[in-house]
């Protein structure tokens, strides 16, 4: 695989007046360039049509969509990857059913996430989370700074090198931090929809990871 790996993942969500197709544009309006679909409670039909409706919005922006936990989906829609949760499928499953240009993601609460993830082949890692958000149910532990500052000292003493991406509650005043200890981007939801401007909300995330370079996978 030759992409490239940008430092902000848009997580899309959805109010009473705004669906997730509404927000993946607003992002994509706003600069984005990486959208990651994820509606956990809606039904295969749902999920399939919004699916689609995300990739064409992507494709006019020239963003890359990845599906969250349904690598069938992701597949079939013609998304460019899946971002896999700790019950989903193994990341082996999923590159046999999706083939090798796929990006898949990993959900990852400490060390032994990260290192099995980077072993079993995939692309890069969300860590968290962070602190609690209200954009995900059914959170596993709440790392805060301690947690991450640990398991990114764990990180370097392995010598890994997959990307590390911060999830979980967010903001762009934790990026220095985040950059201090290693991790390499991040993906929001809140940070972005609850935002006055979204454009200016993305640049400030975007500006401050650039301290780095985007990476080739």
């Amino acid at each position: 695989m030759n992409t490239k790996l940008e430092r902000i993942q848009f997580i899309t969500s959805s109010t009473e007046t705004l669906s997730h197709v509404d927000f993946a544009r607003k992002a994509c309006e706003a600069g984005v360039k990486w959208i990651q679909y994820r509606n956990k409670n809606a039904s295969s039909k749902t999920m399939w049509e919004e699916a689609l409706k995300i990739k064409t919005v992507c494709k006019e922006f020239k963003a890359k969509l990845i599906i969250n936990d349904n690598p069938n989906l992701a597949f079939e829609a013609g998304a460019d990857g899946v971002h896999l949760g700790k019950e989903d499928v193994s990341i082996e499953e999923a590159r046999n059913l999706i083939g090798d240009k796929f990006i898949i993601g990993a959900s990852c609460n400490n060390i032994d996430d990260i290192i099995r993830a980077q072993y079993e082949g995939a692309n890069y890692v969300g860590l968290g989370p962070y602190q609690f958000t209200k954009t995900k149910s059914n959170l596993n532990s709440i790392l805060d700074k301690s947690g991450f500052e640990e398991v990114m000292n764990d990180y370097a003493k392995n010598k890994l090198t997959i990307p590390v991406y911060a999830i979980g509650g967010v903001n762009a005043d934790d990026v220095d931090f985040f950059l201090s200890i290693g991790i390499y981007g991040a993906a929001v939801s809140s940070a972005l929809i609850n935002s006055d401007n979204m454009s200016n909300a993305f640049q400030k995330f975007n500006s401050q990871f650039f301290q780095g370079k985007r990476i080739n996978i």
